[in-house]
């Protein structure tokens, strides 16, 4: 048994309290030989004093928060461990360039949201982590199955922020992630964007030594501006003039890992990219899941609860002639 808050043992005195403090409660004589001994009446002042000071006993004990210890379970299923790395970019918050249905375009952040939180939940075995970037990287969540947690993380990097894409920093701290996990097998990182923003030379060198190290799969999800020209596009550009979009395409390609690039510019096509990954990232994994240990709190409060019960009812005990 562990316990949260040790320091409030140290009210545990005042449990004594009902024994030190006197009652005054009743009638004045001046004669107490003209009273009869009423034994039932010392026992349930007793009574009362020995249920008061179990409760506040017990509401100390509640106090100290006693758990049993965590459990580690070992679970296996089919999924893998993933990083999303999210655009929370200004421009995220703009319409998609087109929409076949005709309506007026879904906000680019909102559909992502409601697309990937189906995502996660239809895949419940999946470990997943969760990185958010605008001008620098912004953590969301380690790789973790807490699908809470995962939820409030994908809420937080779908929410509008600075107008500046630093995709760099925001792959560098996704990749960071898979250090503080054992691998289980499929690894993957899905980055979401609707811009690329240029990599230094530096970057790329560090990147690129980061995910070979790792084996790590890339998926990409271009999110098309209006007029953005296509990632793959066969377009000769000036070397000065090439478009981020492509640069980064021909890196990823460059590195000798398992990719795939995707162009959305409508919710069907990002679901369509989503569910593809989904088919791609199945695999069988093992890995652990911590229970919290039995919060015995609860318990003492109940008995506290109880307690005060029993109190009211004595106290409420009259004898009439």
């Amino acid at each position: 048994m562990e316990i949260l808050n040790p320091w409030a043992f140290a009210l545990l005195p005042i449990a004594l309290l009902p024994f030190w403090l006197k009652g005054h409660q009743g009638k004045m004589y001046t004669w107490l030989e003209m009273l009869p001994e009423d034994e039932l009446s010392d026992r349930l002042n007793l009574a009362v004093k020995v249920i008061t000071s179990l409760l506040l006993a017990s509401i100390v004990i509640a106090l100290a928060s006693p758990r049993g210890h965590d459990e580690i379970i070992q679970r296996t299923g089919k999924g893998a461990q993933t990083v999303m790395v999210i655009d929370r970019s200004v421009s995220m918050d703009h319409p998609f360039a087109g929409d076949s249905s005709g309506h007026a375009a879904e906000i680019k952040s909102a559909a992502a949201r409601r697309i990937i939180t189906q995502f996660i939940d239809s895949r419940p075995a999946d470990m997943m982590g969760v990185v958010g970037f605008t001008n620098s990287a912004l953590y969301g969540i380690k790789i973790t199955t807490n699908r809470d947690a995962i939820h409030a993380a994908i809420l937080a990097a779908t929410s509008p922020s600075l107008n500046q894409t630093n995709i760099g920093a925001g792959l560098t701290e996704g990749v960071g992630l898979f250090d503080k996990i054992q691998s289980s097998g499929s690894r993957a990182v899905i980055l979401l964007s609707d811009g690329a923003g240029k990599l230094s030379p530096r970057v790329k060198f560090l990147l690129s030594e980061r995910l070979k190290s790792r084996g790590l799969s890339i998926y990409w999800i271009m999110l098309r501006e209006p007029g953005e020209p296509s990632i793959f596009s066969n377009d000769e550009y000036e070397e000065e003039r090439v478009p981020n979009s492509i640069v980064l395409h021909k890196y990823f390609q460059s590195l000798g890992l398992k990719y795939k690039a995707y162009e959305a510019d409508n919710p069907e096509t990002l679901q369509s990219a989503i569910s593809d990954i989904d088919s791609r990232e199945k695999k069988n994994i093992k890995y652990t899941e911590t229970i919290a240990g039995y919060d015995y709190s609860r318990v003492f409060i109940i008995i506290a609860l109880v307690l005060g019960l029993f109190i009211l009812v004595i106290k409420n005990l009259r004898v009439h002639e």
